[in-house]
């Protein structure tokens, strides 16, 4: 048994000042264990949040009461962003009615890869539409084609709220409409399940069609139920959680990665000679502490701007990447590190794309679990080269340019998965120290970027002192900070950043350590 310690040595820290953001009460905040089911919440303005404070509709609820079990994770996932809450991604479209949705609906399953869809559809037709009467046959053509982009795909629709009045056609001839189709998607193999809204009275309607914060508490009470039984009858069995798609801290001396597998990012330190020594996340200082595990590699190069730390086999590890000279890519995998299963080295696997270390990034672009190879040219465009095992070993697959960039300065920019999907996406960092996001749809032609906007007003204007990290292994990229005499990290954890459920500030997560 390894004896948990505090990180380093007792070294007086530099003061980072204000937190980012006020700490947010969470909506999820455990680290992940269990299988991840990708959930999209699907609809028009109800799943969007209209009528809640905080735009927040049945999601966030939803989401507290999935983080009251531990057998299962649940990540929202969509094109669309909104409420305050960790997991900000829906596909919810003010004004939609079903066609609409089904208009747009092979780019945003392709996008999402969802294992659950929560469907709430329906009221814009009965309202709008012209012809209300035959809604539930414009439903069953959006089935098709939800099932067609992913056979398997379990879909939970929950009904129009009875109680709405004033409509061309009554909710409960809709419902019905919809109730039928389990036995019809039934007997084509597919996973459907209806389930009735419930009666919301008038002190849980905001306004005629939507509820309030109260009405979307009993709509996530009618959603769960059914998702927790699609998990636990096999319907959606999930897959593996996220590991935050981000990157390890380019090229200082302290960098983050998860070098056990755990989900955490862990402490590592590279000396001037190379050498690589590692301190387990357990939490923290104060919050489980570190367990020090020593020196893991002797390094194969004394300039540290070269070495990378990412997961370029898909085990959930963080591998050994050497950037040389020319630009050629060499990769030893983390089998435990010296003495504890060694290194595997695979050789070269790139030939690479520029000898200008300082513009290579490594991190997960297309949510596959392995890095992929980044390019930040001179004119601050992004340029991908997905990791399909590397020369000689599947290749790689050149998407060419996949972001204009706002910014030359590639020093100012960071990959990593804001929003939980399993994508790193475009951060960068302002001469103000504030941090601007874009989520990754897919990128440029390939469903484009989600301008998040200011998502950090940041605690320094000292860009190498930032690393994004996903320190508490939720899933989602977190606001790391290095001191750069004492090496002390301070963290703040992702709620859904500036204005969507802010940060969580934990203050000083390690003292430290003299690094050669």
């Amino acid at each position: 048994m390894k004896k948990r310690i505090r990180l380093g040595l007792v070294i007086a820290a530099v003061g980072v000042g204000t937190a980012l953001a006020p700490t947010a009460s969470p909506a999820a905040a455990a680290t992940l264990t269990g299988p991840t089911l990708r959930v999209l919440p699907l609809g028009d303005s109800i799943t969007a949040g209209v009528g809640s404070p905080t735009a927040s509709s049945y999601r966030r609820p939803l989401l507290d009461l999935a983080a009251g079990q531990s057998r299962y994770n649940v990540r929202f996932v969509g094109s669309q962003v909104g409420g305050r809450l960790p997991d900000i991604s829906h596909e919810g479209h003010s004004g939609y009615m079903i066609d609409d949705i089904r208009n747009g609906i092979d780019q945003w399953m392709a996008g999402a890869r969802p294992d659950v869809v929560l469907l709430h559809i329906g009221v814009n037709d009965l309202d709008r539409s012209d012809d209300p009467g035959h809604a539930g046959d414009r439903l069953k053509a959006l089935l098709d084609q939800i099932y067609a982009d992913k056979p398997g795909v379990t879909v939970i629709m929950q009904g129009v709220v009875p109680t709405i009045q004033g409509l061309k056609l009554s909710p409960e001839v809709f419902n019905d409409q919809a109730r039928q189709l389990q036995s019809v998607e039934a007997q084509a193999g597919n996973k459907f399940r209806f389930v009735d809204a419930p009666a919301l009275d008038g002190s849980e309607m905001a306004d005629e069609l939507h509820p309030n914060d109260k009405g979307y508490d009993r709509m996530a009470r009618t959603f769960f139920t059914p998702l927790d039984e699609a998990f636990t009858s096999g319907w959606a069995t999930g897959g593996k959680p996220p590991n935050a798609a981000n990157e390890s801290g380019v090229t200082g001396r302290v960098r983050f990665a998860d070098f056990d597998g755990d989900g955490r990012a862990d402490y590592l330190t590279v000396a001037s000679n190379g050498a690589v020594s590692v301190w387990l996340n357990r939490g923290g200082d104060g919050r489980g502490d570190w367990e020090g595990i020593g020196q893991v590699a002797t390094g194969t190069t004394n300039d540290r701007d070269r070495v990378r730390f990412a997961d370029f086999d898909g085990d959930g590890k963080a591998d050994y990447i050497v950037l040389s000279e020319s630009g050629a890519v060499s990769v030893w995998l983390n089998r435990g590190g010296d003495g504890r299963g060694d290194w595997q080295w695979i050789g070269q696997v790139a030939t690479g794309t520029t000898s200008d270390q300082s513009r290579v990034r490594f991190a997960d672009y297309d949510g596959d679990g392995k890095a992929d190879y980044i390019h930040i040219k001179e004119d601050g465009s992004v340029h991908v080269y997905l990791n399909r095992g590397g020369d000689g070993r599947g290749d790689w697959q050149v998407l060419g340019q996949v972001a204009t960039g706002i910014t030359k300065d590639q020093s100012r920019v960071r990959f990593a998965d804001f929003d939980g999907d399993g994508r790193a996406d475009y951060a960068a960092l302002n001469e103000d120290g504030s941090v601007h996001a874009y989520l990754n749809r897919g990128g440029d032609g390939r469903g484009g970027w989600q301008d998040l906007g200011r998502t950090a007003v940041g605690l320094t204007t000292d860009q190498s002192r930032v690393g994004p990290a996903d320190f508490d292994g939720d899933g989602h990229a977190d606001y790391v900070l290095t001191d750069p005499v004492s090496n002390a990290v301070y963290a703040w954890t992702w709620n859904g950043g500036d204005g969507r459920g802010d940060w969580r500030d934990l203050g000083r997560v390690a003292a430290g350590v003299p690094i050669g």
